[in-house]
């Protein structure tokens, strides 16, 4: 297994670092965990811009981790990409197809077959992918149920062979049934607390990228402590497993 970090930031922008987005090469498939802002960019520059990816997966709705996806749907348009791309959404399928005719993207008009399905569909077109619900979201209950609105608040990370990645979190204890016999992880060290982290050494996981971002508590922890397995991810660096 290949992957690629193209944005390790955290939600707020930042001049040296993308948004969130992974590129996942594994037993043929090429993979694309999550789109943010900026992924276009990443895939052209990998030469990965036109038929090469064979799913996109996103792993919920905030806008760091969507927000390239329909940039990326005109540039595999305008490039002519003739190869079905399916792409994996966390909730509320129709409600995103409705987003694409809003913005003109009619499938109509592309050379290539777009599939949209519900993350729930994932392991039975690519059961080597498992994903996985995570407590990211549910802080957003009580505002949701108040408004009366149709989010279903999921959120999800995913597990392939010895890899995983943990997209947003608010704690490492969401993500208990997949650490187990971990080589790697991703996982966000932004929002969960610095306790939270640190029970990460308890799994006997080999490598643990810190991504999307790092709390203050744990920036701090990290200079003053042996980082042990616990490794800062870098952009456009192929990690290999």
């Amino acid at each position: 297994m290949e992957f690629i970090i193209f944005g390790s930031g955290p939600g707020l922008p930042e001049l040296d670092k993308g948004l969130s987005s992974i590129y996942v090469h594994h037993q043929g498939k090429r993979l694309l965990f999550d789109c943010g802002e900026g992924s276009s960019y990443h895939l052209l520059r990998h030469g990965l811009c036109q038929d090469e990816i064979d799913a996109i997966i996103i792993s919920h709705y905030h806008p760091d981790h969507v927000s390239g996806l329909l940039m990326l749907i005109q540039m595999f348009y305008l490039k002519k990409r003739s190869k079905k791309l399916q792409l994996f959404l966390p909730e509320r399928v129709a409600d995103f197809e409705a987003i694409l005719q809003f913005h003109y993207t009619f499938s109509q008009r592309w050379p290539f077959e777009l599939h949209l399905h519900p993350m729930e569909e994932l392991g039975a077109i690519y059961p080597e992918v498992q994903a996985f619900p995570t407590d990211h979201l549910e802080g957003y209950k009580e505002l949701v149920e108040e408004l009366r609105l149709p989010n279903e608040m999921k959120s999800w990370a995913f597990r392939i062979d010895n890899w995983a990645y943990s997209s947003d979190i608010v704690t490492t204890d969401c993500l208990a049934p997949i650490l187990q016999g971990l080589d790697t992880l991703v996982v966000d060290a932004l929002h969960p607390e610095l306790e939270q982290i640190l029970k990460l050494k308890g799994y006997g996981i080999r490598r643990v990228i810190l991504n999307h971002g790092l709390s203050p508590e744990l920036e701090e922890w990290l200079k003053h402590n042996d980082n042990g397995n616990f490794i800062v991810a870098e952009e456009n660096v192929p990690y290999r497993i």
